[in-house]
């Protein structure tokens, strides 16, 4: 592999969506449609340039660990963009939509798969898993930038930011349970409550918020004495997702998890940020890390497999991304009202994408099942999402954007 190749590809198709990024927000173009477009263009089934392959690592191995980075450092930017007091004044946004939410739509994911794909329970169950969690970094397109604060309320742009990073970090207890029942059914369940739920989850929320808790601190203190400069704010920040990311793994927890609890409890200890600091490191994370990997999952994409599958396997796991989201939140929409109106909880119902955290789980039960075919079935879903929400990120937040107006004024009248 020539490694100035790969740097001018990757690089350059970052500077490309860096100079043209408000247009292409504009015209419902994110950077993880084109990065992925741009994979497939430059790998083997196109212009042949490269192939994952010239990496020179297994395919499941770089697409695992450059998934479970890319959650590392952005989920600590996720977590800062929730300003302070957010958790205590979104109590019941949370507890409905992680209590009851994820189990929701894990059980319509899992139905639909399982009903009109033919797929073996325990199959279905797992990739009904992998696709639940919303993806806390592909929402970051959704979420941030110009166009986002102009026609997306604040509230709702919070509480999406806020959802997909925690159920990111606890899909992992939803995965392990079909991987354990594929692996070792006898003590499944024991080995869920046990090793997997007590320690690898509470374990990393534990973990997470001393480790916030303490990093802002220390944060504030040399701030505070002058220690630190400005331009030090993300150069703390990025290392602090990855230092966290790494002593979780060999702590032996759920560390992804842990990254968001800790940048959680970190936003809360140090001062209120102003929103432009924020933005510049959700740009950053955004560009530099999210793009790539979706230039590495477009090159990795099994075209041949998914041909054998059918015309009917997109549709129906598109279908069972799309719905999962939008049974679960109407469903639960009488326990919401006064969370959100019919307009925001259409626009939350409909924006649930995967990427990032579905790659993760899909090579991570790839690798502890040696089932293939999580890996076919769940880059599909991942491309299906990410086109279809990725196309409609602008039409509908103009529509949202209309709507909120002609909302609050029928409130008004009625009151």
């Amino acid at each position: 592999m020539d490694i100035n190749l790969v740097l001018a590809l990757f690089a350059g198709l970052i500077l490309v969506l860096s100079a043209f990024s408000t247009l292409l927000q504009r015209v419902s173009l994110p950077g993880p449609v084109l990065a992925l477009a741009f994979g497939v263009l430059i790998g083997p089934y196109a212009t042949g340039l490269l192939r994952i392959e010239d990496f020179g690592v297994p395919t499941g191995t770089l697409l695992e660990q450059a998934a479970r980075i890319t959650l590392g450092m952005g989920l600590a930017g996720v977590a800062l963009r929730l300003p302070h007091g957010y958790w205590r004044a979104e109590t019941r946004w949370i507890a409905v939509i992680i209590g009851a939410g994820m189990a929701l739509m894990l059980a319509v994911a899992t139905g639909v798969l399982w009903g009109l794909l033919g797929l073996p329970f325990v199959l279905a169950l797992l990739l009904g898993a992998i696709i639940t969690p919303t993806d806390p970094v592909v929402t970051t397109p959704v979420v941030t930038g110009s166009l986002a604060e102009q026609r997306i309320p604040e509230r709702v742009r919070h509480n999406l930011s806020a959802e997909s990073g925690l159920n990111d970090g606890l899909g992992y207890l939803f995965v392990m349970l079909p991987v354990l029942l594929l692996t070792a059914p006898d003590r499944a369940w024991s080995e869920l409550l046990t090793t997997v739920l007590l320690w690898e989850v509470v374990g990393a929320a534990v973990f997470g918020a001393v480790a916030g808790y303490l990093l802002g601190r220390l944060f504030v203190a040399v701030k505070d004495r002058g220690l630190m400069e400005e331009s030090s704010y993300l150069g703390f920040l990025v290392p602090l997702g990855l230092f966290v990311l790494g002593a979780g793994k060999l702590l032996g927890t759920d560390a992804v998890l842990a990254v968001f609890v800790a940048a959680a409890v970190f936003g809360q200890v140090i001062p209120q940020r102003d929103e432009e600091q924020e933005d510049k490191v959700d740009d950053a994370v955004n560009r530099f890390v999210l793009l790539p990997v979706f230039v590495l999952v477009g090159l990795s994409l099994p075209l041949d497999e998914w041909a054998r599958l059918g015309w009917t396997a997109p549709v129906v796991v598109l279908a069972a991304v799309l719905l999962r989201r939008l049974v679960a939140l109407w469903v639960l929409r009488p326990l919401l009202r006064g969370v959100h109106d019919r307009p925001e909880t259409a626009f939350l119902s409909w924006f649930g994408p995967i990427g990032v955290s579905a790659l993760f789980y899909a090579t991570l039960a790839e690798r502890h099942t040696g089932h293939h075919e999580i890996f076919t079935w769940t880059t599909l879903a991942i491309t299906g999402s990410v086109l279809v929400h990725g196309l409609s990120t602008a039409p509908l937040s103009a529509w949202l954007q209309k709507r909120e107006p002609e909302q609050t004024q029928k409130q008004e009248a009625d009151a």
